[in-house]
């Protein structure tokens, strides 16, 4: 729908409508469907003119009205403004109370979640809240949950939803603690540790210690169960040991149908074969350092170098394999893809159609609103889906690295930080070039907009370019043509463009020791610099890298990792520095396949990865989270999961 209307709607109107209590005029009838656009705009042009015409006692309502309709009809950017004209402080507690639970509520639905945070905690609301009706409290409760997990602030989030549950009912009370999960489950290892053993909440210490066993032994299935059925034993009466998190309730069925015989199909010569030994190696790594009791899977390889696909799939189904891994190039996934039937399910190392992985979008709830998951959960094997009941090719799952995923990643990142004018500094090189195609598509999406998008070739001098970019040669000339007219000598330094807030780059580590310290140079040293996980290998160098202080990556957690497993398998791999995360990945696929039918029945659980946060998304592909990084002083630094702040 357009948004021409709602911009044009003067500024003169919205100052005029300050509001204090009174009778509340006639509210209009709800249509029964969706409306028009042309009918949208001359309703809401009706009640803002009403809100003009009306004594000032009468204002808020007709405004209210009018925001309603513009959530109704999923226009909250648009409520928003409206909302944010009304004087608060003028407002009666009644009508303060509906201007809150709808601009928070058109707050969270544009994301801006920094306004909803306001809202949600403005003293006034705080200083009413005990005097709401228990639905009211639990509504504002839950909105200030869901704010606080989407900046970041999951131990406050956490907090907030123990709180919560005193006033939901059972099914609702079951939702909330899968809430509190997911929140869990977003802490580091560190933060975890430090709650389990700080906290003064007895409800949320047991929570913290399941998340800390869950989290450890991720890699293990069997392992994971028997700690958590020890911490059952400690635990009886936690409510999560009377119900637990339905990731964890899969964990015998997942047991009982790991596959024992494994297909990999991947080349063994060509243009592919140095990144499938990569794969491959830590596959195998991740293979062999697993505690089994002696129930090793058999692995069954198959050279894809120059077989036909579907003729080596078929191959390895008749040998009994009961899982694929592979292949690797994106020509045999494609392939793959328009079989019309797999007998087993594939586990792909790349994406069809140079399609990369995007999040599924979820749903936010509030108590009034929830429903209960069904019970049992109950996980059936994985097998074909009926035609049309599936958006992806039954049994093809796809996993990959692909840079567009850490593109999406970044824009989400820079939003939620405040950000809104970006500029993009990157290569003129195809994969670089979807790249940024992604980027935008999400910064777009969100509400951004790309200032000046900024391509250099190969390495070398970058001056020129982020000059012209920066306008910096037109605050020059404009100094120029000033001395020519008042004939002086004075002083003077160069102003870069100030409508920049934030600069995505692409860059090697060579290129951005250059880059930065050219941004610095043209007066853009100021600015908050994000990059993609290529400025990164994994190697320490401090000196060299001092001058990229103060960026902030994604990257995957593989280069921060000290668990057993990760050791093992660095230690096991050779190669180039650029094959880390090839390993990682196959380390990754290695844990991956045997939980798939549990990622495929709850989207929202995660497996936390080598590479990153894994979730699978309704179109079969694998969706990774990547984890943030800044350099500091020299050394590249894994930020913790501090609260997001606010960009002035």
């Amino acid at each position: 729908m357009s948004t021409r209307f709602f911009r044009a709607i003067p500024t003169v109107l919205l100052t005029l409508l300050v509001a204090c209590s009174g009778p509340a005029p006639q509210t209009q009838k709800p249509s029964d469907g969706p409306l028009s656009e042309s009918a949208l705009e001359s309703q809401v042009r009706d009640l803002v003119q009403s809100a003009r015409e009306a004594p000032a006692s009468q204002r808020p309502d007709y405004i209210l009205q009018a925001a309603e309709l513009l959530l109704k009809e999923n226009q909250p950017e648009w409520a928003l403004n409206l909302l944010q004209s009304l004087d608060t402080a003028r407002l009666s507690d009644p009508v303060f109370m509906r201007y809150s639970k709808d601009a928070s509520e058109a707050a969270l639905a544009a994301g801006e979640y920094f306004d909803a945070h306001d809202i949600l905690f403005a003293s006034r609301l705080a200083a009413l809240w005990p005097q709401l009706p228990p639905g009211e409290q639990s509504l504002i409760l839950e909105r200030r949950a869901q704010v606080e997990s989407l900046l970041g602030d999951y131990q406050q989030s956490l907090n907030t939803r123990i709180q919560l549950g005193q006033f939901l009912s059972r099914d609702q009370l079951q939702l909330n603690n899968e809430a509190i999960w997911q929140d869990l489950m977003s802490l580091t290892g560190e933060d975890l540790q430090s709650l389990a053993n700080q906290t003064d909440d007895r409800e949320l210490q047991g929570w913290a210690q399941l998340a800390q066993i869950s989290r450890d032994n991720t890699a293990n299935l069997n392992r994971q169960l028997e700690r958590v059925e020890l911490w059952q034993m400690r635990w009886p009466y936690h409510p999560a040991s009377l119900e637990l998190p339905s990731d964890l309730q899969l964990l015998n069925q997942l047991i009982a149908q790991q596959p024992r015989k494994i297909a990999m199909l991947l080349p063994q010569t060509g243009r592919l074969a140095g990144a499938a030994t990569a794969v491959r190696d830590g596959f195998l790594a991740a293979y062999l350092s697993q505690e089994t009791n002696g129930q090793r899977p058999e692995i069954l390889q198959y050279d894809t170098s120059s077989a036909d696909i579907n003729q080596l799939y078929d191959q390895a189904v008749a040998d009994g394999a009961q899982i694929i891994i592979g292949p690797l190039a994106k020509e045999n996934v494609d392939i793959l893809a328009t079989r019309a039937q797999l007998a087993v399910p594939i586990l792909a190392l790349n994406y069809s159609d140079g399609e990369a992985a995007q999040p599924t979008p979820a749903t936010q709830q509030n108590p009034a609103m929830l429903s209960p998951i069904s019970k049992p959960i109950n996980l059936p094997p994985i097998e074909p889906a009926a035609p049309g009941n599936s958006l992806f090719t039954p049994q093809l799952y796809q996993f990959g690295l692909a840079p567009e995923d850490e593109a999406r990643d970044i824009a989400r990142f820079a939003h939620l930080q405040g950000y809104r004018r970006v500029m993009i500094i990157a290569p003129d090189i195809d994969w670089a070039s979807r790249s940024i195609d992604a980027f935008a598509e999400q910064w777009i999406a969100l509400g951004g907009s790309i200032v000046t998008d900024t391509r250099y070739i190969g390495a070398g001098d970058y001056s020129d370019v982020i000059k012209r970019s920066l306008l910096i040669g037109q605050s020059e000339e404009r100094h120029r043509q000033l001395r020519q007219i008042i004939y002086t000598n004075s002083e003077f330094e160069p102003r870069r463009r100030k409508d920049v807030d934030v600069i995505f780059m692409i860059a090697n580590p060579t290129q951005a020791r250059q880059i930065k310290p050219t941004l610095a140079f043209h007066y853009a040293g100021d600015l908050p610099v994000l990059a993609t996980s290529q400025i990164y290998d994994g190697s320490t160098d401090a000196k060299g890298d001092r001058d990229l202080n103060g960026i902030r990556f994604n990257t995957l957690p593989w280069f921060f990792s000290a668990s057993p497993e990760t050791k093992a398998i660095q230690q096991f791999a050779e190669g180039p520095a650029a094959y880390q995360r090839l390993y990682a990945m196959g380390a990754d696929a290695y844990h991956l396949y045997p939980r798939l039918p549990q990622l495929q029945q709850l989207p929202q659980t995660r497996l936390l990865g080598a590479t990153g946060a894994l979730t699978l998304n309704k179109s079969g592909k694998i969706v990774r989270e990547p984890i943030w990084a800044e350099f500091d002083n020299g050394i590249a630094k894994p930020l913790s999961t501090r609260p997001l702040e606010r960009d002035e």
